[in-house]
């Protein structure tokens, strides 16, 4: 049976871990010990990995599930072992890392599955969370077919949906839909929470479900956003252009008393909206 191993057991790593039961042998590896103890105890993994060196030697695919800078630090640490065997990780972020794995000469396929939520750690994993989901897979020129098969198959065994893509698409993509959403929905918690503590109690009560949903992405991890954005900075001030202009417009509707534009413009935003979530109701049906 397949071994893979999974470098890095935080929220998302334990959640592939615990996806993949049944499917492969799974080895762990933590730069807490204590943490691929615990993983290996409660059944998400079959072995825990003492080292990195370790879990490379023994796997036929490696995950890193580590940060966007750790990734691309450990191309370098650990390049002879990743020369020979296949690494495909889960960064949220692919120019770089690509890159990064190129100069190395790492044998490697990026991935990145489109799911999550806004909590860290082993203990906030969610099993099944990349049912369903869609997975890039970004290889870069010149990398084997059977190597993009193996990752894809990875990704399958956990019934996610594969679409290759190239870094560059990728990056610009994920700037718009994924990127560019934390930052503004920052911005709203900001804008509505940031206020005197004297008048927080009141504005805390006025702030009921539809704040909740629209603000929920920003309390994910500060140092994974900066890190986050800081990799993708092009493509994120160029996507923020492009929403700070539909803002501009709404506003000038509303400041110029257009408000049959203003509905207009709101009901072109819901019938998108629905015309999306019946994508997403069309993909569960073919599960």
């Amino acid at each position: 049976m397949e071994k893979i191993a999974v470098i890095g057991l935080g929220m998302l790593g334990c959640s592939l871990c615990a996806s993949l039961e049944g499917a492969c042998i799974r080895l762990g590896w933590s730069r807490r010990p204590e943490v691929s103890k615990w993983a290996r105890e409660t059944g998400l993994i079959e072995e825990d990995c003492p080292s990195v060196e370790d879990a490379l030697t023994k796997a036929d695919l490696a995950v890193l599930c580590l940060p966007v800078p750790v990734i691309m630090e450990f191309f370098s640490r650990y390049a002879e072992l990743m020369k020979k065997t296949l690494v495909t990780d889960i960064g949220s972020v692919k120019g770089c890392i690509e890159k990064a794995a190129v100069e190395n000469g790492i044998r490697f396929v990026g991935s990145h599955p489109m799911a999550g939520t806004e909590k860290s750690g082993p203990e906030s994993l969610v099993r099944g969370i990349y049912a369903g989901a869609t997975v890039f897979i970004v290889p870069p020129q010149g990398v084997s077919e059977a190597d993009i098969l193996q990752v894809e198959s990875l990704w399958h065994k956990v019934g996610s949906k594969t679409r290759r893509l190239n870094a560059k698409d990728h990056d610009w993509l994920v700037a718009n839909t994924s990127h560019v959403p934390h930052v503004v929905s920052c911005a709203l918690a900001l804008s509505v929470l940031d206020v005197p503590e004297s008048d927080r109690d009141q504005r805390f009560a006025g702030c009921a479900s539809g704040f909740r949903d629209t603000v929920r992405v920003a309390a994910s991890s500060p140092k994974m956003w900066k890190e986050i954005l800081s990799h993708n900075q092009a493509a994120v001030l160029e996507a923020m252009d492009f929403y700070e202009q539909r803002c501009s417009e709404l506003k000038k509707l509303i400041a110029s008393g257009d408000f049959d534009g203003f509905e207009r413009e709101f009901a072109k935003g819901k019938d998108l909206i629905e015309l999306w979530r019946s994508t997403l109701v069309k993909t569960e049906k073919k599960r």
